[in-house]
């Protein structure tokens, strides 16, 4: 895997590490821990979102596609494509969910509980790999000024809020 830079290791210029700003940093991060998690997922013939989706299903149970889409911050086309491709390879199923009519809750298939449970276990050791070094409190200031920033983004997609004029006297 290609070494990310650090402040340690970050290229040596008239701007420090900081001064790169956090999309810049995010975008590293981002693409780290993608190269990082490849040689986990690749085995499995699994994607990230896929690995994601089927990790969350293990976790908390059926969901309906919007739901699973929220979750994962995708939106319901890359969602149901997602679902589709794993329903195909008999990873994923889909049933009518018994308490709205119209709308379908997606498992994990009995064929795909097995590669649920390897990969569940992979992600563990890389999840405890990953946060190596940094304490509880640490890593729920992180979490939270993650959230926050996901908030940011999302706002950033709605329209802007209309201001009133003043009336002119």
């Amino acid at each position: 895997m290609k070494r990310l830079p650090s402040p340690e290791t970050g290229p040596k210029s008239a701007l420090s590490f900081e001064d790169s700003g956090l999309a810049m940093l995010v975008a590293v991060a981002r693409r780290g821990l993608k190269h990082a998690i490849e040689p986990l997922l690749t085995p499995l013939n699994l994607t990230a979102q896929q690995a994601w989706a089927l990790l969350m299903l293990r976790r908390v149970g059926p969901l309906s596609l919007t739901d699973l889409a929220r979750y994962l911050g995708l939106d319901a086309p890359s969602m149901s494509r997602l679902v589709h491709h794993l329903k195909a390879r008999n990873i994923l199923h889909v049933e009518p969910d018994p308490t709205h009519a119209r709308r379908l809750r997606i498992g994990i298939a009995p064929e795909g509980h097995a590669l649920a449970e390897t990969l569940y276990m992979a992600s563990e050791t890389f999840r405890d790999r990953l946060e190596k070094g940094f304490t509880e409190e640490e890593k729920a200031t992180l979490c939270g000024y993650l959230w926050r920033l996901i908030e940011n983004l999302n706002a950033m997609g709605e329209p802007e809020p209309k201001t009133r004029r003043a009336k002119a006297s």
